[in-house]
């Protein structure tokens, strides 16, 4: 931690500093509070008391300031782009495999949010929209259906 960042994490609780330590990680609130044994809301709690403490608008501008990352860094930080190092690990170098994910990335608690490709997920889209077409069209015959069977029958 630089000399200037002592003074201004004196000022926060221990718990506080947990909180925003595991944040920094990259845990989430809900991670953080199954590891220092509260809530999920206590740790957003301590989150927000760090960043009206130290006067800033978001808890990654927070952490960048506490353990001494380059301040304004916030897109980066969300984005994987950092090199700022975890709090009590070393740096890991970050590479690109051959499928194109970087080492960074997977090794990032956060789950991938799609697996396939542009062209599969397209296809995928493209799959599900003509099922729900032939189920409405499906509908319609079967409420077609029942018009004429209710003509038929006098009604």
């Amino acid at each position: 931690m630089p000399q200037d960042d002592v003074r201004t994490s004196s000022k926060l609780s221990e718990l506080e500093l947990k909180c925003l330590e595991g944040f920094w990680n990259r845990r989430s609130a809900k991670q953080i509070a199954v590891d220092q044994g509260i809530s999920e809301g206590w740790v957003n709690k301590n989150l927000q008391n760090v960043r009206r403490k130290l006067h800033v608008n978001s808890s990654a501008e927070a952490a960048a300031i506490v353990f001494g990352g380059k301040r304004g860094s916030i897109k980066s930080y969300y984005y994987q782009e950092t090199e700022l190092q975890e709090v009590g690990r070393a740096a890991d170098h970050s590479w690109v495999a051959a499928d194109g994910i970087s080492s960074a990335a997977a090794a990032s608690e956060r789950a991938l949010i799609n697996h396939f490709g542009v062209g599969r997920t397209l296809g995928l889209i493209l799959a599900v929209a003509l099922g729900v077409i032939a189920a409405m069209l499906l509908m319609l015959q079967a409420a077609l259906g029942i018009s004429v069977l209710w003509k038929s029958l006098g009604y």
